[in-house]
């Protein structure tokens, strides 16, 4: 392989990393704008709204829970598994990042 082969190889390389570079700030973006709705989730789910919601639909409140195709938040198990999988990313996430961090490991 000539230097000039490898120079070009090590651009081309350089050019994808810039371009998802910037799709990791796009992210980290929709990572920080994910924690905030899952914390209005949460604070509806754990601090009592939503099982006096509940509660009522099962006496007989009469409510629309039409969605456009996801599940409605008054499912029992719809915020649940949200807040799982929103924890269960959050850890995955981490733990790339700490094994990608940690050079001393290696």
């Amino acid at each position: 392989m000539t230097t000039q082969t490898r120079i070009n190889e090590i651009q081309a390389i350089y050019k994808e990393w810039l371009a998802v570079h910037e799709r990791l700030e796009i992210a980290k973006q929709d990572l920080a704008k994910s924690s905030d709705l899952m914390s209005k989730l949460e604070h509806f789910y754990f601090d009592g709204e939503y099982r006096k919601i509940f509660e009522q639909i099962e006496n007989g409140l009469e409510v629309d829970l039409t969605t456009d195709g996801e599940y409605s938040v008054m499912s029992e198990d719809a915020i649940w598994n949200a807040i799982h999988d929103h924890d269960s990313t959050l850890w995955d996430f981490m733990r790339f990042c700490v094994k990608h961090l940690d050079k001393a490991g290696e």
